[in-house]
């Protein structure tokens, strides 16, 4: 069995995100934009060598040993795999642009259903802030 790059990313968006869980709305790896480059390459011997960047969305998070070890660990279970690489990104540098465009609309309805479940409103001296 040939393992493809879409099988290493859905395997490493099997890791949940705590702070996407916390947020409300659980996120793998992947679609939270963490997983770097992916490489497959046969090993020679009819099985194949995965190698795998993984970053954090911020550089003093301590979850990224916790996530390699993860990885490691799923990605070595995967049919065929005779090795695999974990490396940590440390040139890293996440934004929110680099959510999966299915989970940013998740987590946008999933804001938005909060916000009107919790109103905010805005008090001044003499009471509730009134919209006109």
């Amino acid at each position: 069995m040939t393992v493809t790059e879409t099988q290493v990313r859905a395997t490493l968006n099997e890791i949940l995100d705590p702070c996407s869980i916390t947020a409300g709305v659980p996120a793998g790896l992947d679609d939270m934009g963490l997983v770097g480059d992916i490489r497959v390459q046969d090993d020679g011997a009819g099985g194949q060598r995965i190698a795998v960047t993984v970053g954090v969305t911020e550089p003093s998070c301590v979850l990224i040993g916790s996530f390699a070890t993860e990885a490691q660990v799923r990605l070595t279970a995967l049919p065929g795999v005779s090795a695999v690489d974990v490396r940590l990104a440390d040139d890293f540098d996440w934004t929110p642009d680099r959510l999966a465009p299915h989970y940013r609309q998740r987590l946008d309805e999933h804001r938005e259903h909060k916000r009107r479940a919790l109103p905010l409103l805005a008090m001044t001296r003499t009471g509730p802030a009134v919209d006109q």
